[in-house]
């Protein structure tokens, strides 16, 4: 519905407005369609964030000669089809970026536009986002190469432990390549998704999960990864998946006899307090007394990761298998 304002009620409002205000009427062609538009009343505001002085009384066009039809067009459809509208549109002939809300008024062909010159603040926000975008792409490419570089150091890990005879060194290159994968991982799986900044849990886990099966050479052991999927931070997806790599590593070695089937069973989900629990369970023989000097490193290196993350994990053992559970903030 247009606007109904007295004289007294137009300059009232324009008085307390500190935004730009003009009336203006359409102009049409013979055939009614929109072809200009007159200034017939403004504020001070107008004339300083439009740049047009003396508009009063002349036309858009007279006033900016190559001024956009689409300011034209849109003003038309507001004075004769009485639909008021809120709009962000750019002038090049104005050199200017505006934020409109425009309204019909009487009598009819008339309108009423408040607006006010966003051009600075497009400007900077145009900036920042151009800003970021080039940050982005920088991680994107550091990424990309710290993946390569891993990559490469996998490579070189691996030669030296098939050039090995087998052993306690052949091993621990092994856990060592491992090691490593694991966070090549990662970045394997950043670069795939096209994020910089966050990984989702499902496919970083799995893939390690999927790695470490197809390591062991045995099908009569199993993985089941039971990951809820989210999206986490590369500062908590880094240790976890060292952690995971750890766990499950040591389940697969030293859980389960050289004929005894098993299953080790990987969970990740939220708890009740809003952060995470991670879960490696296995239902192998339990934890050896007097346990390997391989074994206890990796139990270090998962407590030195659980640190990182803000947990501490708990471990409980039994003829049954053993349970290692690890709570963290997810921040």
């Amino acid at each position: 519905m247009p606007l109904h304002l007295t004289p007294q009620e137009v300059d009232t409002f324009i008085g307390f407005l500190d935004d730009g205000f003009c009336i203006c009427e359409i102009i049409t062609d013979a055939e009614g369609r929109p072809v200009d538009y007159r200034f017939l009343q403004m504020n001070p505001q107008f004339e300083e964030m439009t740049g047009l002085h003396g508009a009063r009384g002349r036309t858009a066009l007279e006033m900016v000669p190559d001024l956009e039809h689409v300011w034209i067009e849109t003003y038309g459809r507001i004075a004769l089809e009485g639909q008021s509208q809120r709009f962000q549109q750019s002038s090049e002939a104005m050199g200017r970026h505006f934020d409109v809300y425009a309204a019909p008024i009487e009598p009819y062909g008339r309108f009423a536009i408040q607006f006010r010159d966003i051009t600075e603040t497009t400007r900077v926000e145009a900036e920042r986002e151009a800003a970021l975008a080039e940050a982005q792409h920088l991680l994107a490419e550091l990424n990309h190469r710290v993946m390569n570089s891993l990559g490469t150091i996998s490579s070189i890990i691996a030669m030296e432990s098939r050039a090995r005879e087998e052993g306690e060194g052949r091993q621990a290159l092994r856990r060592i390549h491992a090691r490593v994968q694991a966070v090549a991982n990662l970045y394997r799986r950043l670069n795939a998704s096209g994020s910089i900044d966050s990984v989702c849990t499902r496919d970083y886990l799995d893939q390690i999960t999927d790695g470490l099966a197809a390591s062991i050479g045995r099908e009569d052991i199993r993985i089941e990864a039971r990951i809820t999927p989210m999206r986490l931070s590369t500062r908590i997806a880094v240790p976890l998946g060292l952690i995971v790599n750890e766990l499950v590593t040591n389940s697969l070695k030293y859980a389960f006899g050289p004929d005894a089937p098993g299953t080790v069973t990987v969970t990740l989900d939220h708890d009740e307090t809003g952060g995470l629990r991670l879960e490696v369970r296995d239902d192998g023989h339990g934890l050896d007394p007097q346990p390997r000097s391989d074994s206890g490193i990796g139990q270090k290196l998962v407590r030195a990761f659980a640190t990182q993350l803000g947990g501490d994990p708990v471990i409980e053992s039994g003829p049954g298998g053993t349970v290692v559970s690890l709570r963290f903030p997810n921040v």
